[in-house]
């Protein structure tokens, strides 16, 4: 009897593959997932996509230029593709959600298959059935982008409010916001991979669990379990609209040792009649009362918020209101954003547009504003006493850190003399500032528990 002869089908571990990840922590927390399932199967994974047989992009499409960003990753690999440097493309994420998977197929026919975000192990059986092989289902733990001793821990997927601006619930759907349990199990995971600091995203955190409690808020709840994690030294609050901020959440930030004096409040504006066009509620006063409120139950409390200029109708007036606040405010970190006229929301179609010369104008005078206060606000740390997160070594006998007033890749640093490992935590005197950075000498480990 002849012998079949027996040929090995190819599984998953056999390709190399390669994640290009663009846009936001919460793409990049859903990258994690991803690169961690394929680690765990075995696969080479690789840093450089033009040496990868699949290659899989997480794209970004939020606002024009992150849609650029996009669009520029997508046709490069369109072209390896066509010289024949990889086997397989999947395009991921909220460029797939914005003009969905069939569309961008027919258009880009490099392309091999198309999923949605938030949910990574979808994106394996993509490849597994595009390529023919074995699908497997697999958990694992995320393999980290982030700074060695931090991850970003995302507790909520989409958002339920309707900014006019935004395409997030477009993008990303209604808030969906995940089962504690499930939270706090990733939290152990991370914490047993070394993770001293958890940095909480979602589009709009202060609504975590209103989906899941009948409209009541959980995010306390949520901190308070989270800070019972022995081995989590810091936990950072992101995306934390004003309007969540109740008593309970402002005397758990005050009180609890491991949440980070730190709050990110995206504002967005600081007229009212700019804020209702946006479908936002409040204004300056309304904003000068709650950030003093903050400050008075937290003092060292480092406040981070958002603006965006030159939305339709803003008159300069209103320009002028917003620069009048950010230098009665006195925010330690600001990001400005100019409008983004972006198909889909509501304010694309608003009238009065603002030209673009003006927002770029506007936009320049917002951020020298904001240069001056952030000045004055970093002198106030100088002989003062801080703890460091260590992310990198900086030049001989220096390291480069971040205090617990600064959150990763948006804030500022620490430049510090001495040695320390990437991802510890140390003690260290603050001897200088720059317009956005602090310099300082390591002086010892901290040991045990975070305190402030």
């Amino acid at each position: 009897m002849s012998r079949r002869r027996q040929i090995k089908k190819m599984l998953l571990r056999d390709y190399k593959i390669c994640l290009v990840s663009l846009g936001c922590p919460k793409n990049q927390v859903d990258s994690e997932v991803a690169l961690g399932i394929l680690k765990m199967a075995g696969c080479k994974l690789q840093t450089d996509p033009k040496t990868a047989d699949v290659l899989i992009i997480n794209t970004c499409a939020f606002i024009r230029a992150a849609e650029e960003e996009t669009i520029r990753a997508v046709l490069e690999a369109a072209r390896w593709k066509d010289a024949g440097r990889m086997r397989f493309l999947l395009v991921a994420g909220c460029w797939v959600s914005k003009y969905g998977g069939q569309r961008l197929r027919n258009n880009i026919p490099q392309i091999d298959a198309t999923a949605k975000p938030g949910d990574a192990r979808e994106w394996i059986r993509c490849i597994c059935r595009g390529l023919g092989i074995p699908a497997f289902e697999q958990e694992a733990g995320r393999f980290l982008l982030s700074g060695p001793g931090s991850a970003y821990l995302k507790i909520a997927e989409g958002c339920s409010r309707r900014c006019t601006f935004c395409l997030i619930p477009t993008l990303r759907g209604p808030l969906q916001s995940r089962p504690p349990d499930d939270v706090f199990r990733e939290a152990q995971a991370l914490a047993r991979a070394g993770v001293r600091e958890l940095i909480l995203v979602a589009q709009d955190s202060t609504r975590y669990g209103c989906d899941l409690y009948a409209g009541r808020p959980a995010l306390a709840a949520l901190l308070r379990r989270l800070a019972k994690v022995p081995e989590v030294e810091w936990i950072r609050v992101m995306y934390a609209n004003p309007d969540g901020l109740d008593e309970e959440l402002i005397t758990l930030l005050a009180e609890e040792k491991k949440i980070c004096p730190y709050l990110d409040m995206p504002l967005q504006h600081a007229h009212p009649a700019v804020l209702r066009a946006m479908g936002r509620t409040g204004g300056a006063k309304k904003f000068m009362a709650l950030i003093a409120r903050l400050r008075s139950r937290i003092p060292d409390l480092v406040l981070r918020t958002t603006i965006l200029t030159g939305f339709p109708g803003e008159t300069e007036a209103e320009h002028q209101t917003v620069l009048h606040f950010i230098r009665d405010a006195q925010f330690d970190r600001l990001g400005v954003f100019t409008f983004s006229r972006e198909d889909g929301t509501r304010a694309a179609r608003l009238p009065r547009q603002v030209h673009p010369q003006v927002k770029q104008r506007r936009y320049r005078e917002l951020m020298a504003a904001q240069a001056e206060v952030s000045r004055r606000r970093l002198t106030r740390w100088v002989g003062t006493i801080q703890e460091c997160l260590i992310e990198e070594p900086s030049g001989r006998r220096h390291v480069l850190g971040r205090t617990r007033g600064d959150a990763p890749e948006i804030d500022g640093a620490v430049v510090l003399q001495g040695n320390a490992r990437p991802g510890a935590i140390v003690r260290a005197r603050i001897t200088g500032s720059t317009d956005h950075d602090l310099q300082g000498v390591v002086l010892s480990t901290c040991g045990g528990r975070s305190k402030r």
